[in-house]
């Protein structure tokens, strides 16, 4: 674990470095705010091992990276997930997040709530992994840290956590007795996060009972 908890604190330092020569990619075209987000949310959920280590310069080229993303103007879809992840990442470690980018991708997503435990992908239900993917994973990790700053969000956490519960549930029960899961929908090469939030309700201790 200290050797791979140091090579990551190493790519995070060379990844934002704009000097250096594997300086990463987190303003053009779309697919950097996808992965920046997925950055952000590896500090989030591990700020003790990531990010208080870092130099005070590596600190700065990280905030920087991610405020740049914001050129990035994301899908009418779970892609608004990933504004508000960076900006949760921002509020936590920079002490400001744009208020709109989170706010906007809460509310489109309780907007989008189809029932028994499951968001749609935007208007629209998909039945696929994204749910585990991005969607609860990442709205319970923004609501988490919104939550630390604002204790009016407890409504919205408690009911994304609920939601969130009822889907782990359900996520249980498609894995066979022989380990095995349905192939549903796109994106099945990201084999796996199809079970992020699985990991996510274990993690906080949140399993239903049954």
């Amino acid at each position: 674990r200290k050797k791979y908890i140091a090579l990551a604190r190493i790519c995070l330092h060379n990844a934002t470095d704009p000097k250096g020569p594997d300086f990463m990619n987190f303003n053009s075209g779309g697919q950097p705010l996808v992965d920046a987000a997925f950055l952000a949310q590896a500090l989030l959920r591990a700020p003790h091992q990531l990010w208080d280590p870092l130099d005070d310069q590596t600190k700065t080229n990280i905030i920087a990276a991610l405020k740049s993303t914001r050129v990035i103007k994301p899908g009418y879809s779970n892609w608004l997930l990933f504004s508000g992840m960076i900006e949760a990442a921002l509020l936590k470690f920079d002490h400001y997040g744009d208020p709109m980018r989170l706010d906007y991708a809460i509310r489109q997503h309780q907007l989008w709530y189809k029932g028994d435990g499951t968001y749609g992908d935007g208007p629209d239900f998909h039945w696929d992994y994204y749910n585990s993917y991005v969607i609860q994973p990442m709205l319970l990790e923004i609501l988490q840290t919104l939550l630390e700053a604002d204790k009016n969000q407890q409504g919205n956490f408690n009911r994304a956590l609920q939601r969130a519960r009822r889907y782990a549930a359900v996520q249980e029960r498609l894995i066979s007795p022989e380990a095995t899961y349905p192939p549903l929908g796109r994106s099945l090469a990201y084999r796996f996060g199809a079970f992020q939030l699985l990991a996510k309700i274990t993690l906080l201790k949140e399993l239903p009972d049954g």
